[in-house]
């Protein structure tokens, strides 16, 4: 499943190129205040105030460009025309999401910075604790987006489900935590900032969840059976239909094809 993930995520980026590069731009131009705030003092109530608005400003535009990226991977076409409609129905669930995090995300650094600055065991021991809770929050996270536009449910029943997916794909969530760095802070720069990004990273995470509905829906149908030996080859046989075969050269060159 690893590997066809990585496939299906990048050629429905190739197929959808265009979006994924306009989508990173209106973020990356949405983002564009923060060097402006760079020289604050670290930690200071204005720097924390700004950051916290940004973020819950980024926090709801992902949630639009999720939503995009969800259409992308059920391989429909999007339109920008949907972008007031996909506000107006996440608006609300991100905007909670972005207060909860963003006060996480604060608490969980000055905790640390103050526990740390103690130089004792005790201090150490609580600075470790709530780092590896936040990396368990942060797992939790990128499940989010994809979660809140697959399932059904409120903020709270999500976020339980949330929960569920990261723990019973550990594996599956420690690799896309770990991937989305690199393809956030290396591959989009040195993609002039059109693919990968928070398209990418939305699209690559929207991808992995509908696969994994393949395997909750197999799951139900066969409640007898080891959740260990999910037969992958047989219930992603539509979905390697729908991607095919491809060389580099119908990529470039489709018409040739």
């Amino acid at each position: 499943m690893f590997f066809f993930l990585m496939k299906k995520a990048f050629f429905d980026g190739w197929d959808n190129l265009g979006t994924l590069a306009i989508a990173n731009f209106i973020f990356l131009i949405a983002n564009i205040v923060w060097p402006v705030f760079i020289s604050l003092k670290p930690a200071s109530p204005m720097l924390l105030a700004v950051s916290a608005m940004i973020w819950i400003f980024d926090i709801m535009l992902l949630g639009v460009v999720s939503a995009l990226m969800s259409a992308l991977a059920n391989h429909r076409r999007v339109s920008w025309a949907d972008v007031p409609k996909l506000f107006r129905k996440t608006w609300r669930q991100c905007l909670i999401f972005g207060i909860i995090t963003a006060g996480f995300v604060i608490i969980s650094l000055l905790g640390i910075v103050y526990y740390s600055s103690l130089r004792s065991l005790p201090g150490f021991a609580a600075s470790m604790t709530i780092f590896w809770i936040a990396i368990g929050a942060y797992l939790t996270a990128l499940w989010y987006f994809p979660a809140q536009n697959r399932l059904r449910g409120g903020f709270g029943k999500l976020l339980k489900k949330c929960v569920f997916l990261m723990l019973d794909n550990f594996p599956l969530s420690l690799y896309l935590g770990v991937i989305m760095v690199p393809l956030f802070l290396i591959a989009w720069p040195m993609t002039a900032f059109g693919m990968f990004g928070p398209s990418g990273i939305q699209l690559y995470l929207n991808s992995a969840l509908r696969l994994l509905l393949y395997k909750y829906d197999w799951l139900e149908r066969n409640p007898d059976a080891k959740r260990n030996q999910v037969p992958w080859h047989e219930i992603l046989v539509d979905e390697k239909e729908r991607i095919g075969k491809r060389s580099i050269k119908g990529m470039i060159f489709p018409w040739k094809e």
